[in-house]
């Protein structure tokens, strides 16, 4: 009996064991299995951590190296989520205390703090930033500022979805010749390929048709399980405060920040152990708080980090660029790199000029440190520890004293300019009328014309990169915004008019219509009688001196043509026609012989910028494109203006037979003879276009659009003396006028000169491409060097150049700008003048808030088709997507435009004013507004029988080329000088170095004449 209870009890004991080992068996496999990760990562935290070591970035320097961009260290905040994920005594999480102590610890002592938070609050209202930035991104001089800017043309309306913007974007550069009907019909993924060719990045994926900031607030919102579609960011906020179990006593305020910190923290993914950077440049007295309550604050670390540092603000910051964070768009490229440089959450990259296109280069290796840590996070012992890997050190071709002194002579005479007086100068003084009140703003490139490197470049206004490198506060942000955003012209910060700005040239281009002619055979002796004016039907076409005091430069050869900027010299040779009687050129050119020549200077290219600070390019014009182009804008124009204009169809209800009638009106520029006035209006009645529309669509069709659709005598006449169609920048410019320098060298811009490794092991020489022009004989670049010497030293400029120590050859060039300047507030002004439009303000402010609840129900039908179509045809669709746009639908779909944006309410205000008064035009409407000034622009080299130095200046609204040519003669004053003072010092150096050579009897040699060496 007792044996058998003996037995019995083995078994129970031995059943425990068995049950006990294999829950041990089952936990071991659980936790090594399901939750290797978790536990691993459990275990290595309360032991030991891999700290990250930035690497500083490498450095960019002039080309005497001296520093423009280096790195300083600072004191950071750093917060880790295991850290502030502890617990109290009760097992409550401390994550939310930690993370509330510390955002109000960083405000007391007005500390500027990373919040990346993507729902913000403002008087009681919440909104995505998601939706802030592609609202920015539509509207011109608001872009998203973490991005590279796009263009200042990006004005996108509001309502135009991802796709219709896309196309919106893709019909403007066909507009302007940039891109062709033909590449419209290319695949989505494609025509996105040719508009990046073409410096447009529109943050738009074409193949979902959605913003990326739209699929980022999608990814965001699953990431913590908010899945309903359209939940307002309210509801957002609401559910991510039950989700961090935020204290409901606490204030939506209080709760933010809270949300600030642990959405930082979250983003990192399975990193979080790692450190995220909540705060940069902090103070002493931050630090030693933070410190002195260490036990307050587990999981928050001070460390020292290098960080971007521009010592000289805001000298060459076009040209350097800025640093920001990786756009949420490309983290997948940073993040996901197999080889080369790795990335991660937090870093800041190149965002624009050299920053952005060497980032490669600039880049460093990251480094390591492992320490073990005690419950507080504190660093109990240092394990083991990978040094950082400084990046490249770039060296551009920019003389920094150069620089500095083009960027201070552009900013001292535009402000003279402006304001008018006299400014003084050791070139000599120039006395400023007051006809420029709108020059505010220009551009400056100066380049070597036999090599291309660029010497100094300057766009004003400019900024202070130091400003991007933590993240810009908003009230910073908006000082450097246009002042006006709806003046295209107006002065913006973040833009480099060297190289960004595309705008007709004026009579700089002369010379290349000279060389058309020239290089063909014709002499540069063929001369005219200036008759001043050429009358082509109604309309003249006239010399200056014509217009100012209807004079004429009487006897004129290419020389004094060149000299003194005669326009019917050169509408003679482009024409091949003497319009002022006397004999014809022996040579006939036109305009496609004005063209290719344009061409073999390179203005139909990249100048060799792109590829090192990101560049636009104006684009050589062609006969044919004149016509599609034309056609383009009338197309534009009509989908916009007619859409109820029909008595019978709606573009809405009846888009295909819309669509046809819209064609065959557009169909009327193919026409040998152009629909005149009378014409267009019978044919717009009979197509049933509404009674009071026919006339002023009439009017609109054919004397803005069907009259200028052919190409005509006066557009060679303008292509030949560079308006028109024409359109370059700065930079292309200065390309061109080097090529006539250096005597026919079409050599690359580019302002690096070579890349360091930071070992020193290897260095790249950056080598600018050259080749010859493709002209007959580059020997007739001769002729058009003689005519620009004459205008710097035998016209009225002659006084201009008298104190330069060398021969200056130039020329200087007046393009008109069509247009009134918008005003900044357009409701405003057209609400201030109904008087004067007979039109009643009650009356137009009803009609434009009934126009607009019309558009509103077109967009949300065309949206509910578009929703239905997606449905139906879109197989990739996932069950989720799916879910959503059927919700979508049953919700009802609803489109609203903004309320609050001056372009939209001012467009539908203004078709209110033209409904009740048909016969008013824009032009009328316009009236009180002032026109803008010409572009001025200036083209120089010296010395000019062996050029070291090829300057050209361009200011916006600068009334006069002379303006302008006052600039461009400072630079190259200046330019010699520092060679003299350079020269100079190099000289006293050498004398005193070759004191301290001493060649030592053992054949040691003294360190001095080394480093000499």
């Amino acid at each position: 009996m007792d044996e058998n209870k003996k037995n019995d009890r083995l078994s129970i004991m031995r059943n425990i064991v068995l049950i006990a080992f294999v829950v041990i068996l089952l936990k071991i496999v659980y936790m090594t299995t399901l939750k290797y990760e978790h536990y691993t990562e459990l275990a290595e935290n309360k032991t030991y951590k891999e700290l990250p070591i930035k690497a500083p970035r490498g450095e960019v320097k002039d080309r005497y190296g001296r520093l423009l961009a280096g790195n300083k260290t600072l004191f950071t905040v750093q917060v880790s989520g295991d850290g502030i994920s502890k617990k109290d005594s009760e097992g409550v999480s401390v994550a939310n205390d930690i993370s509330l102590n510390l955002i109000n610890l960083l405000e007391k002592n007005k500390e500027e703090y990373i919040d990346e938070f993507p729902i913000y609050i403002e008087n009681g209202k919440y909104y995505y930033t998601f939706d802030k930035n592609i609202r920015e991104y539509k509207t011109p001089s608001q872009n998203n500022i973490s991005l590279e800017l796009n263009a200042k043309e990006n004005d996108i309306p509001l309502e135009l979805n991802a796709k219709e913007s896309f196309y919106y974007i893709v019909d403007r550069l066909i507009s302007e010749g940039i891109l062709s009907e033909e590449d419209r019909k290319l695949e989505p993924s494609k025509l996105q390929k040719k508009l990046n060719e073409n410096s447009e990045y529109p943050p738009i994926l074409v193949s979902k048709w959605m913003f990326t900031d739209e699929k980022n607030k999608e990814d965001w919102l699953q990431s913590y399980k908010i899945t309903e579609p359209k939940v307002s960011a309210k509801e957002a906020f609401r559910q991510l405060r039950e989700y961090y179990e935020i204290d409901p006593s606490l204030s939506d305020k209080e709760a933010r920040k809270i949300l600030v910190v642990r959405d930082l923290i979250k983003s990192q993914g399975y990193s979080r152990y790692k450190p995220m950077t909540i705060a940069k440049d902090i103070s002493q007295e931050t630090m030693a708080q933070l410190e002195e309550n260490a036990m307050k604050f587990p999981g928050v670390s001070v460390a020292t980090e290098p960080v971007r540092y521009y010592p000289e603000g805001a000298l060459a910051s076009h040209t350097l660029g800025q640093m920001g964070k990786i756009p949420s768009s490309e983290e997948s490229k940073y993040f996901e790199k197999n080889e080369g440089k790795k990335y991660s959450k937090g870093d800041t990259i190149g965002v624009s000029g050299i920053e952005k296109n060497y980032e490669e280069q600039l880049k460093g290796v990251d480094g390591y440190e492992k320490v073990q840590v005690d419950a507080l996070g504190r660093i109990t012992k240092k394990l083991d520890v990978k040094e950082p890997k400084s990046g490249d050190t770039v060296y551009l071709s920019i003389d920094k004293d150069l620089q500095m002194k083009t960027e201070k002579l552009l900013k001292d005479i535009l402000e003279t300019m402006s304001r008018g007086g006299t400014y003084k100068s050791k070139y000599g003084d120039k006395s400023f009328s007051n006809d420029a009140p709108n020059a505010k703003s220009g551009a400056v490139i100066a380049i070597d014309p036999k090599t291309g490197d660029v010497l100094s470049m300057a766009s004003y206004p400019d900024y202070d990169p130091n400003l991007f490198v933590n993240g810009i506060s908003y009230d910073e942000y908006e000082n450097l915004k246009p002042k006006n955003t709806n003046d295209v012209l107006a002065p913006n910060a973040q833009i480099n008019l060297a190289t960004q700005s595309v705008v007709q040239p004026g009579s700089i281009f002369k010379m290349i219509t000279g060389m058309a002619a020239i290089d063909n055979g014709l002499s540069p002796n063929y001369a005219i009688n200036d008759s001043g004016v050429i009358y082509l039907g109604q309309k003249p076409f006239a010399d200056l001196i014509w217009h100012k005091s209807r004079s004429t430069h009487g006897y004129t050869d290419l020389y004094r043509a060149i000299q003194e900027s005669c326009n019917i010299y050169f509408a003679t040779i482009a024409s091949g026609k003497n319009w002022s009687g006397g004999k014809d050129p022996d040579v006939k050119i036109g305009p496609n012989d004005v063209l290719d020549y344009a061409r073999k200077f390179g203005l139909d290219d990249y100048t060799g910028l792109d590829k090192e600070i990101g560049e636009k390019k104006g684009t050589v014009p062609s006969v044919e494109s004149k016509l599609e182009t034309t056609k383009s804008l009338l197309r534009n124009h009509l989908n916009k203006e007619m859409t109820n204009d029909f008595t019978d169809i709606t573009k809405d209800k009846n888009p295909d037979e819309y669509k046809k009638r819209i064609e065959e009106i557009v169909s009327w520029t193919d026409e040998e003879k152009t629909p005149g006035r009378v014409e267009a209006i019978n044919r717009l009645s009979k197509m049933k276009i509404k009674e009071d529309r026919v006339e002023p669509l009439a009017d609109d069709i054919v004397f803005t659009y069907l009259n200028f659709s052919k190409w005509k005598a006066a557009d060679t006449f303008n292509l030949a003396i560079g308006q028109g169609e024409n359109a370059y920048t700065p930079a292309q410019m200065a390309r061109y006028v080097s090529t006539i320098a250096n005597g026919g060298d079409l050599v690359d811009v580019s302002a690096v000169d070579r890349v360091i490794s930071s070992d020193y092991k290897s260095v790249d020489i950056d080598e600018n491409e050259n080749k010859k022009a493709d002209f007959n004989d580059s020997e007739k670049l001769n002729d058009l060097k003689k005519g620009m010497v004459q205008m710097a030293n035998e016209s009225a400029s002659k006084t201009l150049f008298s104190k330069i120590p060398v021969t200056v050859a130039a020329k200087t060039g007046t393009a008109e700008k069509s247009g009134k300047i918008p005003t900044a507030n357009e409701v405003e002004y057209l609400e201030s003048h109904m008087g004067s439009y007979k039109v009643s303000l009650e009356e137009a402010s009803k009609l434009a808030n009934q126009l607009k609840t019309e558009r509103e129900k077109e967009l949300s039908t065309e949206r509910e088709k578009e929703l239905k179509e997606e449905l139906k045809n879109n197989k990739d669709l996932t069950e989720k997507e799916r879910a959503a746009l059927e919700e979508e639908l049953e919700d009802g779909v609803k489109v609203k435009l903004s309320n609050d944006d001056d372009k939209v309410n001012a467009s539908f205000l203004r078709k209110a004013i033209k409904e009740l008064n048909p016969k008013i035009s824009d032009e009328q409407i316009d009236a009180y507004k002032p026109g803008y000034s010409p572009f001025a622009w200036s083209v120089a080299f010296a010395p000019a029988e062996d050029p070291q130095i090829a300057v050209v200046t361009m200011i916006p609204q600068g009334s006069t080329g002379g303006n302008s040519l006052y600039i461009t003669k400072e630079v190259i004053g200046t330019y010699f000088d520092l060679g003299n003072e350079r020269a100079e010092d190099e000289n006293n150096n050498s004398k005193e170095t070759d004191k301290n050579i001493n060649i030592v009897e053992d054949g040691s040699i003294n360190f001095a004449a080394t480093m000499k060496k």
